[in-house]
């Protein structure tokens, strides 16, 4: 059974973007945040968990890094361009709307939640959005 939390790396997809930020620095983060409004009709669930990853990412190099894992707070110390990856900003904002639209599987999947898992995923959603505002 796969990891299913309301937190931004509390899913599987998340955690294994981890090693792939690891290897690819910045290059992965805006892979993952164009790959999440690359599809206007339907955005799959994987990746919108991965754009909201990479998204949260983008936040803590402008100095949020609450929404970060342990294993992504490491991650991220280990990057050298931080100039990179905060000027993605723009790309990630756009992310996270095109992940927490009506086209979303993973904000379906959410809404078929329990009710208070639901409203604690989409308040962290809305707080990630504000932090890269």
């Amino acid at each position: 059974m796969g990891a299913w939390g309301f937190k931004i790396f509390e899913n599987d997809d998340a955690a294994d973007f981890v090693a792939e930020f690891e290897n690819s620095g910045a290059v992965a983060v805006a892979d993952a945040l164009d790959a999440a409004c690359s599809n206007p009709d339907y955005i799959e669930a994987p990746d919108g968990s991965v754009a909201l990853a990479a998204a949260a990412i983008v936040a803590a190099a402008n100095g949020k890094s609450e929404f970060l894992s342990e294993p992504a707070g490491t991650a991220l110390r280990t990057v050298s361009n931080w100039q990179a990856l905060s000027g993605l900003k723009g790309k990630a904002i756009q992310a996270v709307e095109c992940v927490s639209g009506p086209n979303s599987e993973l904000m379906e999947l959410w809404a078929e939640a329990a009710p208070a898992d639901a409203a604690n995923f989409k308040n962290e959603v809305n707080r990630l959005r504000a932090a890269l505002r």
